[in-house]
This record gives C-alpha cells, sequence and structure tokens, in this order.
C-alpha cells in the first residue's frame, strides 16, 4: 500500500513539474499537442502497473508461505512418527504437544487463508496477521522438537 501512495506522490510530482509555466512551448507544425485525455490514459497506464507489481508480490508471498506451511506438515509429520515409539507417559505428553502444534497450524492456515482472499486494502493488515502467527507456530515447533530429542 506504502508503494502506491509512493509512486502515486512521484506521478503527480511528475505532473506538477511538467507544467512549468517557464518550459511551455508551442509544438512546431508536425508535432501533436498533448491533451487532458493522454496524460489520464497515460496515469491509468501507470496506475495499472503499479497494481500488477503489487499483485505479483503478493503472489511470490503467498507461495513462499504457502511452502512454509507445507515443509512445516511435513516435520510435524516426522514428529508424529517419532513419537510412535514412546510408551506410557511420554506418549501422553507427545500426542498433547503434537494436538496443539496442529491446532497452532491450523490457526495459521485460517490465517493464510484470510491473506490469500485478502483484497488489496487489507492486504498489509492480513500480511502482518499471517506473519505473527507463523512466528508463533515457529517457536512452538522448535519448542515441541526439542523436547523430542
Amino acid at each position: 500500500m506504502k508503494l502506491n501512495h509512493y509512486l502515486l506522490a512521484v506521478a503527480a510530482a511528475g505532473l506538477l513539474l511538467g507544467c512549468d509555466q517557464k518550459d511551455q512551448t508551442v509544438p512546431s507544425a508536425g508535432e501533436k499537442p498533448v491533451t487532458g485525455k493522454e496524460v489520464k490514459e497515460q496515469y491509468k497506464d501507470a496506475l495499472n502497473t503499479t497494481k500488477d507489481y503489487v499483485g505479483q508480490s503478493k503472489d511470490e508471498f503467498l507461495a513462499a508461505a504457502n511452502t512454509k506451511l507445507k515443509d512445516l506438515d511435513g516435520k510435524i509429520d516426522e514428529l508424529a512418527k517419532k513419537s510412535e515409539g514412546y510408551k506410557e507417559d511420554a506418549k501422553v505428553q507427545a500426542d498433547k504437544a503434537l494436538a496443539a502444534l496442529r491446532e497452532q497450524r491450523s490457526a495459521a492456515g485460517k490465517k493464510y487463508d484470510e491473506m490469500k482472499d485478502a483484497s488489496k486494502d487489507v492486504w498489509d493488515k492480513a500480511k502482518a496477521g499471517f506473519a505473527s502467527a507463523w512466528e508463533e507456530l515457529e517457536k512452538s515447533y522448535e519448542d515441541v522438537k526439542s523436547k523430542f530429542q
């Protein structure tokens, strides 16, 4: 979102600087004067290019986040396999820790879905929500992993 505001400010500054009275020249016979309509079209093109860039960045972030979630799913499955050989109290504790971890993973998955469905207007907020959930999930995974060793 900040990028949109920045690019809009740069475009507006360029427009204002381009309208300086000292630089006004009468187009020669071969030149066609620039109309307000042409300026609007160029501005729309620049705005659409900016939107495309922001959308591309969103897609790249979503792809990376999805990969992280899938990798973590595999690591959780490895811990679950490791716990299969545990006996009695150790097995109960491991199952409890894995259940809590899977619950957190589910919450992070919901944040991912919110982020995936977020419009550009709320993208930053949704991204921050996922980042926070991911950070907590990573800490929990490391904590559970340390108990399995």
